[in-house]
């Protein structure tokens, strides 16, 4: 119900004696997070951890709050002991090594980022989640393109209404060279999440190599309109200017 004070407020009501406690407190930093209270939250979970190191999920909600708040070398740093503290690895552990992933991904530390999805898929194969990262990490970087469509189109069967996951089989189309393929898709994708400047822009591209000029500068203008970021909409002004250069080998 959102409503987090009053979460926060029954959850410290437990007792320090009652076995619950410490799940009890983690939820309740979690909710703090969910405040903007992230200093708060950081200081009740690092409370937990010194006094017990070894409970993993105290690490993991200190990891996801540091990240949260955008903190992602110290969320790095939370998840390494999380994962030291787990005995034994098994299905319920891939959020974590997913969630270290992403914060390794904002630090430029791509392959090892990769490493950790890697291990997530051992953990849970069938993640649309993780096979979405990974398939749309290697095409957004010229990597193992059929792989990635491949473990793309399983994310998409697994889960048909996800818009993201569907505009990443499109852009796998588009950087193979199915441009129709790509725009079909891609039309798709923007109908599921509207409003989405990467999405649009993506159709753009694949329509204007599908031949459909006019359509692809009507989208590209959706994009510019959408967008909050400076560098993406210089990019997306020149398109509308001079469209795309000659179609690559």
């Amino acid at each position: 119900m959102r409503k987090f004070d009053s979460a926060i407020t029954i959850y410290q009501s437990i007792e320090a004696s009652s076995p619950y406690y410490r799940m009890a407190q983690v939820q309740a930093a979690l909710d703090l997070q969910r405040l903007g209270k992230s200093d708060d939250a950081i200081a009740g979970l690092k409370k937990l951890v010194a006094a017990d190191a070894n409970d993993s999920e105290a690490w993991v909600a200190l990891g996801d709050t540091y990240r949260a708040s955008s903190k992602f070398g110290e969320a790095v740093d939370a998840y390494n002991h999380a994962e030291k503290a787990i005995a034994r690895l098994s299905r319920r552990d891939w959020p974590m090594f997913y969630a270290r992933a992403m914060a390794k991904e904002k630090l430029k530390r791509l392959d090892d980022s990769e490493t950790d999805i890697q291990v997530a898929l051992k953990l849970s194969p069938e993640q649309p989640e993780l096979l979405n990262y990974l398939g749309y990490s290697w095409v957004d970087r010229g990597r193992n393109i059929s792989q990635a469509l491949t473990m793309l189109e399983k994310a998409r069967a697994l889960r048909p209404y996800d818009g993201y996951i569907v505009d990443s089989v499109g852009w796998a189309y588009y950087q193979l060279g199915r441009y129709e393929d790509a725009a079909k898709t891609l039309e798709a994708a923007v109908l599921l999440v509207p409003g989405d400047p990467t999405i649009n822009d993506h159709l753009g591209d694949a329509l204007w190599r599908a031949g459909r000029h006019i359509d692809a500068r009507f989208q590209w203008n959706h994009a510019l309109t959408f967008s909050d970021n400076d560098t993406d909409k210089a990019a997306i002004e020149r398109k509308l200017k001079t469209g795309l250069s000659e179609k690559p080998a």
